[in-house]
């Protein structure tokens, strides 16, 4: 008697597993922020899919781009941004994350570095920009130079001591980011880290997918903060890759 007992109740904690797990895959599908429908009309340059990425090589490479997603938001909707960096010399791969969640995934980096000529960095955007400050916390030997967009590490990834470059960008109408946290986690990042601000900007208009809840209205274009922000990390890797 006991033991059936023990297999029906174990069926029912298997049972809901299974549910909650589908239930978290359809939310979560649901949720996600798609890329506008226009995306393909922007794009001037060929787009390769793998597994683990969506890849745009530039003609004349300088430099190798990883970049991690925001939360929810799917990869594709980084494809206009790394279009417009690798019109400018920089091969860019968006990593494909586990429920559109790069903390689910946060060493996906891995999955598509390759020992070449060039110099790698890594970059990410709100929670990915989270998720990416711990590939520079443990491997930071395969990496120049990390970018943050709307971003700051987790209260456990402590970068203060690592000599390595770092790019935080931000927008001036963020209506999503926790600007106290921000101000807080500076004291994670290098001394001589660099902050630069887009005026008008907001949090969704660092990628291509519409409005996000929470966020303010923009007083820029989606397209002028995508060049303003090509602009400075474009500057900021040239700078790396020539000191």
């Amino acid at each position: 008697m006991k033991r059936k007992r023990f297999i029906k109740i174990l069926i029912v904690v298997i049972t809901m597993f299974m549910l909650l797990g589908l239930l978290i895959l359809v939310g979560t599908s649901f949720l996600s922020s798609h890329p506008k429908d226009d995306l393909d009309t922007l794009l001037t340059l060929a787009v390769e899919e793998t597994s683990d990425a969506y890849i745009i090589y530039a003609e004349e490479p300088v430099a190798n781009l990883v970049f991690y997603p925001g939360g929810l938001v799917e990869a594709e909707s980084y494809l206009y941004l790394a279009d417009l960096l690798a019109q400018e010399g920089v091969n860019v791969w968006i990593t494909k994350m586990p429920l559109n969640l790069a903390i689910l995934n946060r060493f996906a980096f891995l999955d598509v570095y390759e020992d070449n000529d060039l110099p790698w960095f890594i970059a990410g955007h709100s929670l990915g920009g989270a998720s990416a400050t711990y590939v520079v916390d443990e491997h930071d030997d395969l990496l120049e130079g990390l970018i943050l967009l709307a971003a700051y590490p987790p209260s456990s990834v402590d970068l203060s001591s690592k000599e390595k470059p770092v790019l935080s960008i931000t927008a001036s109408r963020d209506g999503v980011i926790d600007l106290e946290a921000f101000e807080d986690r500076k004291a994670l990042l290098p001394s001589d880290t660099i902050y630069r601000e887009i005026d008008g900007g907001n949090h969704a208009f660092f990628g291509y997918y519409g409005s996000q809840r929470g966020d303010n209205a923009a007083s820029i274009t989606v397209h002028e903060q995508h060049q303003e922000t090509v602009s400075v990390i474009i500057a900021f890797i040239k700078d790396v890759i020539e000191s």
